[in-house]
């Protein structure tokens, strides 16, 4: 879609100039200038239900985070087509801001766990089905993703817990500003706050210090949450990354994506052969 037909396909009073942006692995995404205001606008994969994405739930966690003052406000939606349109915050976002200074993981993890005491009417997210549904999708499966699809099936990587509303995808990429907000809703959904903080302790690059701590701000701000929990879910990070990148590589045969599966299956074999030590 061609910047002249997106601003067509918006409201008079936000019609104006867009300007591109580079970054971001799934979705297109511009500013928008209307002479008044500055606006973020985005439009989603084509292929997102292919990845899992249910455009009509991400809309309702956004508001929900929203309203608990955890993600910045919607100023317009469509969900057939992916737009969402939010203030321009001239903010860096945390991946941006790791490269002048260390963030801070307290404030972080305080504000996940208020997102984590929300209840809006949300659906669950299994990790075993989204996992199913990318290998369902991948054609000629490798021996190696074969061989890690079977580690995933044990009980010590799928633990018991009390789901809670989670964002699922908190890489620093989509924790903005001294706030923080929280952005790109996608994958929100019901889950294990076990995965919601192995994101985290991925992204930021955690050491086993810095997750215990992590695990500790958590419990103090009011979640509930075990290091036995938390450990197991770290390989499902890497492994959904791994089926992730390799779908969107199918898709697109960018060499990006490549390269993400394959650092994320050096990372999965580290963490399968410490749960496998411990």
């Amino acid at each position: 879609m061609d910047a002249n037909t997106l601003v067509q396909k918006l409201p008079p009073q936000f019609q104006g100039q867009l300007t591109p942006l580079v970054g971001g692995l799934t979705n297109r995404s511009w500013r928008l200038d209307t002479g008044q205001h500055s606006y973020w606008l985005r439009v989603g994969n084509a292929h997102s239900e292919s990845l899992g994405i249910n455009r009509t739930q991400e809309l309702l966690a956004h508001q929900a985070a929203a309203d608990a003052g955890l993600a910045p406000p919607i100023h317009y939606a469509e969900p057939a087509l992916g737009l969402l349109l939010l203030d321009w915050l001239a903010e860096p976002d945390w991946q941006q801001l790791g490269q002048k200074r260390a963030p801070d993981l307290r404030l972080l993890i305080t504000q996940v766990a208020k997102l984590h005491q929300l209840t809006p009417a949300l659906s669950a997210l299994s990790l075993n089905a989204q996992a199913e549904l990318y290998l369902g999708q991948l054609t000629n499966l490798s021996a190696d993703l074969k061989r890690y699809g079977r580690y995933f099936e044990q009980t010590r990587l799928n633990l018991d817990y009390v789901p809670v509303f989670c964002h699922q995808d908190l890489n620093a990429a989509n924790v903005l500003g001294a706030r923080p907000w929280l952005i790109d809703w996608e994958y929100a959904a019901y889950g294990d706050p076990a995965f919601e903080l192995a994101v985290i302790a991925d992204s930021f690059k955690l050491s086993e210090q810095g997750a215990r701590q992590l695990l500790a701000d958590y419990n103090a701000a009011g979640g509930d949450l075990c290091m036995r929990r938390f450990k197991a879910r770290r390989p499902w990070v890497q492994w959904l990354t791994v089926l992730w990148a390799a779908l969107q590589y199918q898709h697109t045969q960018q060499r990006d994506y490549r390269l993400l599966q394959q650092q994320a299956m050096c990372h999965l074999d580290v963490l399968l052969a410490d749960i496998a030590c411990g």
